[in-house]
């Protein structure tokens, strides 16, 4: 499936469905993130993952390329998680991740999904890095569901956000 491309700012990035040849971009995407995707074991599970359920890739109006990626896992009929997305690091702040994000949340209104989480660290386990990202779920519109000194560890506590969708 084919999206029309949504402008931010001055910027237009195509969204559509990951094909098998966009997954090699993910994962250059990933290693191009390591304050974020450090743990190579974990890196690979999420590479593995994408051509195994609804993901999504951004990418750039003027040469095609690849520049962000999500992929989505449902956990029932009513409730899905976005597992994993990155975006260029030159290209953070411009929209992309709020792009893949509304593409997820069509995704979820077709699919009769009603509930959308994500995870990521949490606050007592403070880190410049994801401060920002605490933000940007927020101004996405996730709410704080809890955090968990158990999920991840207490050196790495986890941060559940969820929305309606």
């Amino acid at each position: 499936m084919t999206r029309s491309p949504r402008t931010t700012g001055d910027v237009s990035f195509g969204i559509r469905e990951l094909s098998a040849d966009d997954v090699g971009d993910c994962d250059g995407i990933l290693t191009a993130l390591p304050q974020w995707f450090g743990i190579p074991d974990v890196n690979a599970a999420y590479i593995a993952s994408l051509t195994s359920r609804p993901c999504y890739v951004a990418t750039d109006p003027d040469d095609g390329r690849v520049v962000g990626f999500v992929g989505i896992e449902t956990h029932s009929t009513s409730s899905a998680e976005i597992l994993v997305m990155g975006v260029d690091p030159q290209l953070h702040r411009s929209g992309i991740g709020a792009q893949l994000v509304h593409a997820v949340i069509v995704w979820c209104r077709a699919n009769g999904v009603a509930w959308l989480h994500v995870k990521t660290r949490g606050p007592s386990t403070y880190d410049d890095d994801y401060e920002k990202t605490r933000q940007f779920y927020r101004a996405q519109g996730f709410e704080v569901l809890y955090e968990s000194l158990t999920e991840w560890g207490a050196e790495d506590a986890a941060l559940i956000l969820v929305m309606t969708v």
